[in-house]
């Protein structure tokens, strides 16, 4: 009996991807083994997502598209049958192709000016894994519409993903696992949505001493691993934290509990705040003024001799600046810094007012900040590499329920602002950021960190003011409503997805009316379930004229494709910091490749895909120059 091993990937989820073996026996694959060649480079030294050994099933699903599929009804509905017709590959691109010629010879965008290519990418995490250079086509292409929404416009982290990265470049957190000893869950189910690699650094953390408490209205698997799982009722995550807050401000004496030179240092905690509730000024560089306790006397943010102030009320003299140019000379005024704002703010916020929301008793909750604050480890350092970095071993950590949807905002500050209290943001122990997707380079997210004029992080925001606020040019509008989004390639997937399903049939008042796309590509995405409502995205689909989609199996999206192509090959870059908690030492390439010589589908390379039609569509040149720009691939070959 012949028996090979072949090596692929698993990147069914965020948490990869991992890297496997398919062994195959007599040309049928049979079973997943780890790929342990690999054990001295993987995080988790080489094992394998129980997720992974499902694609067997996969591959030989009955109900597998096996190769390309033309309609052969023109009615479109979910009623209609699309009565599809097998065809090659050639057909296939060539019928693609002879509608993206079409766009090109007519102009990119209509007479509105919305890009008449429409693109979705299911999962936004997930999706690159299986682009290969399709995205030096689309940077060839020229201008494309990719806010016609996603499954991720539903089921997303998308407020740690905003705000996070708007405060600290952190698209997502996770904790400093190996030197953590406090983790505070709100419903992060780790367990079993980290991963192999995240369960492997839990289970390690803890038998170094971690204690994980799970604050959640269910017992999850997370839950049954932690140490104690606390029940809380639905959606009131923040006022649990904002109780925690409340007893570390009100309940203890802050001034030894907190980490002063954090928020003195590295936070707006000692800006002033003028009456009208922004910060107060130096009238001529207009930079935000702080109290100088050892001068006595209000001083720039950023004068080096300065020793901050971060309660009290003070008489000061400045320029306060609103919004739209509003603008207010004050004269001896009485300001108070941000965080004496701050105290005053949780001031209501008692454990037994937030009991009363959340359901768990008073005396519990100052038990767990009493914990938080014991682990924080206050002025103590650590050494690394050499360097030596302030130590705080604890992580506050949202799960997806508490992060988004209704709350999300107020569970992101306050677990933000908790971690901030003892210093424990971005540092050895604490909460760092897993990467970044709005503010390039997305590679590396130290990159982007540049300074603004007010201290804080320049951040890629798209205008608000009424001079260089722009009417939208694409369906979601998201570049005139979320000005945190910016206008990177990640920012569509972030926007308000559903609002293309219900402006291309009724678009507001003044703005460019919108219709549907001449043509739409789907790639990984079943928008027609995963939105709120599927009737209205199921009749949107029907009227645009040519949809293309990247399908495994029939599905209520694809049922309304004029063309689907099977799910394809490719190559993906590996290692670095991803999504949850895969800190690789090194960085490399994982092939996903046929495993067995007869396969029992007909599929291509998605970069094959790609370069075919950059030759079809006459964008081979600019294709190529953006493939050496790194596009697709992830490192530029330009320097090469």
């Amino acid at each position: 009996m012949a028996v090979e091993n072949i090596p692929v990937y698993c990147s069914q989820c965020v948490a990869g991807p991992d890297l496997i073996q398919v062994e195959v026996q007599d040309g049928v694959a049979t079973r997943i083994r780890p790929n342990f060649d690999f054990h001295a480079q993987h995080p988790a030294q080489g094992r394998v997502c129980v997720k992974a050994y499902g694609l067997i099933q996969k591959m030989y699903n009955p109900n597998r598209i096996r190769g390309p599929l033309k309609r052969g009804n023109p009615r479109k509905g979910l009623d209609e049958d699309p009565q599809w017709i097998e065809i090659g590959w050639e057909e296939a691109l060539e019928l693609v192709a002879e509608k993206l010629r079409a766009i090109r010879a007519e102009g990119l965008v209509d007479e509105s000016g919305y890009p008449r290519l429409a693109l979705t990418l299911g999962q936004g995490g997930v999706a690159p894994g299986y682009l290969g250079t399709f995205p030096a086509f689309m940077a060839a292409w020229g201008a494309l519409d990719q806010s016609i929404g996603a499954g991720q416009g539903v089921k997303c982290y998308h407020s740690e993903h905003l705000y996070g990265e708007f405060w600290h470049r952190a698209f997502i957190v996770v904790p400093d696992t190996p030197l953590c000893k406090y983790v505070l869950s709100f419903g992060n189910n780790g367990m079993a949505s980290a991963g192999v690699t995240g369960v492997w650094r839990h289970a390690e953390a803890k038998s170094h001493g971690l204690k994980r408490v799970q604050v959640e209205p269910h017992l999850s698997i997370t839950g049954a691993f932690a140490d104690e799982w606390v029940p809380v009722r639905p959606k009131t995550d923040a006022a649990f934290l904002l109780a925690l807050i409340h007893c570390v401000l009100h309940e203890t004496d802050w001034t030894r509990t907190c980490d002063l030179p954090f928020l003195e240092q590295r936070t707006n905690a000692p800006y002033l705040v003028a009456p009208n509730g922004y910060f107060l000024r130096e009238p001529q560089r207009r930079k935000p003024l702080i109290w100088d306790s050892r001068r006595a006397a209000a001083v720039p943010f950023d004068d080096p001799d300065a020793e901050p102030a971060l309660s009290g009320s003070f008489t000061v003299t400045g320029l306060e600046l609103g919004a739209d140019e509003q603008a207010w000379a004050h004269e001896q005024v009485r300001a108070q810094p941000a965080f004496q704002h701050l105290i005053e703010h949780v001031r209501p916020f008692t454990p037994e007012w937030a009991g009363e929301i959340c359901g768990v008793p008073p005396e519990r909750i100052r038990a767990v900040a009493g914990e938080y604050l014991a682990n924080a480890k206050i002025g103590e350092t650590t050494t690394i590499d050499g360097r030596t970095y302030p130590y705080r071993p604890v992580a506050v950590l949202l799960g997806k329920t508490a992060a988004n949807g209704w709350g999300g905002y107020e569970a992101c500050w306050g677990r933000t602002v908790l971690t901030m209290l003892v210093g424990a943001l971005e540092v050895p122990g604490g909460i760092v950021g897993a990467g970044i997707r709005l503010n390039r380079p997305a590679y590396d997210r130290f990159l982007t960190v540049d300074p603004g004029a007010d201290g804080f992080m320049s951040g890629a925001l798209n205008p608000t003011d009424k001079a260089h606020w722009q009417k939208p040019s694409n369906r979601s509008a998201f570049q005139s409503l979320v000005p945190l989004l910016g206008s990177g390639p990640w920012a569509p997937a972030l926007g308000p997805a559903h609002l293309p399903w219900l402006f291309m049939e009724n678009t507001p008042r003044n703005w460019p009316p919108q219709r549907a796309p001449d043509v739409w590509i789907n790639i990984r995405s079943n928008p027609a379930i995963s939105q709120w409502d599927t009737d209205q995205v199921t009749k949107m689909l029907a009227e645009i004229p040519f949809v293309v989609c990247f399908g495994y199996t029939e599905d209520e999206t694809n049922w309304f494709a004029d063309v689907i192509l099977p799910e394809s090959l490719q190559l993906i870059r590996i290692g670095g910091a991803q999504f949850i908690e895969q800190y690789w030492r090194h960085k490399g390439w994982a092939i996903r490749q046929p495993v067995v010589d007869n396969p029992v589908y007909d599929t291509m390379d998605m970069t094959e895909i790609s370069t075919r039609l950059a030759v079809k569509v006459g964008l081979l040149g600019p294709y190529n120059a953006a493939i050496n720009r790194g596009r697709g691939i992830g490192v530029s070959l330009e320097k090469y």
